[in-house]
């Protein structure tokens, strides 16, 4: 019996799918090493802003040193996968959360001394930037090693349970940390927790890394992850799928609600908040029921009545005229994003060669990451000429792609 295999037999012990992955070691120590990282990601979040805010009381340089956090870690996302894939997942995990710990912990010292600067400020958020690009796509290509491949909805359903947790968690401790005792306490806190989440898979097997596939070259690496992908029609046609969802819901939800909630509700700030609340319950609802179920035998009609589904929920959410109807509608929105979410990932991390799993994820992370800005960006030109265009444009451009990926016959058969 193998390494990889011994992780493996606990996650196959009980019939229950997601009991049995929370109840194998390996799996919940790529748990909580994925909790303690998205945590510690909050807690710089909501530390770099009041830090930047503090210093230069300038909401120009806040938006500077957060661009300067995600700029390299949507260049650097590929970079990432490709590593994972060559070193493997648990190496490129450890080292990554290792390195942010260290410079957190400097940057943490500073602050905590009166002695921190604007421009150390910039060059941390590069880091972090940096190393969250090796570590996200590592611990997505590392589920796969620790549990039976008809346990990988399961797993992928709690692993986005921990983020709708950290979500909600990270922001309020973070603020509450940073309003009593300072920014410099909060940023050794996500010092501690970086640090901690590289070591926790530690134990993990580092199973068949993919050296046998190499070029020789980190670019070489990445050509052949998009040429993988490239001629795997369905993986092909999923990627697309993500980074149109991307640029059409992400930029009417994060846009368009806001401007949704200050126009035409009454209840104002308090309408956002419900109808940000309303999305990450629906979320997490659909993500349990996903975790209860295998992968769509027809995965391909399901991918598709999804993407039909959500450009129809975009559409009703601009239609929304009350606080109570737009909340109904946030609320299955985030159910079919949790289901879909949950299923995607499990079918790419299926169908995609082992020596490819780094690469494969990474691309769909940058497909999903990587285009958030050109996604706030365009939303924000589009609702401020009209607001009912963005919601009425995000979800015909939804549909268009389901209709042209409906004509695939690869798709249709997955």
């Amino acid at each position: 019996m193998t390494a990889e295999t011994a992780d493996r037999t606990p996650v196959q012990a009980t019939h229950s799918p997601m009991a049995a992955v929370f109840r194998s070691r390996p799996y919940l120590l790529l748990w909580t090493a994925q909790f303690a990282s998205l945590m510690a990601g909050f807690f710089n979040y909501v530390a770099i802003a009041w830090l930047v805010l503090q210093l230069t009381g300038s909401t120009l340089a806040v938006g500077g040193v957060l661009a300067a956090a995600s700029i390299p870690m949507a260049v650097l996302m590929v970079f990432g996968g490709a590593a994972s894939d060559r070193f493997s997942p648990r190496t490129t995990m450890v080292v990554a959360g290792l390195v942010r710990g260290v410079v957190v912990a400097a940057l943490a010292i500073l602050t905590l001394t009166g002695a921190v600067q604007l421009w150390q400020l910039f060059a941390a958020a590069i880091v972090v930037g940096a190393t969250s690009a090796f570590f996200v796509p590592a611990s997505s290509s590392m589920l796969p090693r620790i549990v039976a491949p008809e346990q990988l909805h399961a797993g992928n359903a709690l692993l986005n349970l921990s983020r709708t947790g950290a979500m909600v968690l990270g922001s309020a401790v973070a603020g509450v940390v940073v309003a009593a005792v300072g920014a410099g306490t909060a940023l050794a806190v996500d010092a501690a927790a970086s640090v901690l989440a590289g070591l926790l898979v530690l134990p993990l097997a580092a199973g068949a890394a993919g050296p046998a596939t190499s070029t020789g070259s980190a670019l070489g690496d990445i050509r052949d992850g998009v040429l993988y992908v490239w001629r795997d029609v369905p993986l092909r046609a999923t990627l697309i799928v993500i980074a149109v969802l991307n640029l059409a819901a992400l930029g009417a939800i994060e846009v368009g609600l806001p401007a949704l909630a200050y126009q035409r509700l009454g209840e104002g700030a308090a309408a956002l908040g419900a109808a940000f609340a309303a999305w990450g319950i629906g979320s997490t609802i659909g993500s349990i029921l996903a975790g209860t179920r295998p992968v769509p035998a027809r995965f391909g009609r399901f991918m598709l009545a999804t993407l039909a589904l959500i450009g129809v929920g975009l559409a009703a959410a601009g239609l929304a005229p009350t606080l109570p109807i737009l909340v109904l509608v946030m609320v299955a929105l985030g159910v079919v994003e949790g289901v879909a979410t949950t299923y995607v990932i499990s079918w790419m991390q299926q169908r995609t060669d082992p020596a490819m799993q780094g690469r494969v994820m990474s691309l769909a992370m940058l497909a999903s990451v990587g285009l958030e800005p050109l996604a706030l960006a365009v939303a924000g030109a589009v609702a401020a000429r009209d607001l009912g265009l963005l919601f009425w444009a995000s979800a015909i451009a939804i549909e268009v792609t389901a209709l042209g990926a409906s004509l695939s016959r690869a798709v249709r058969r997955v």
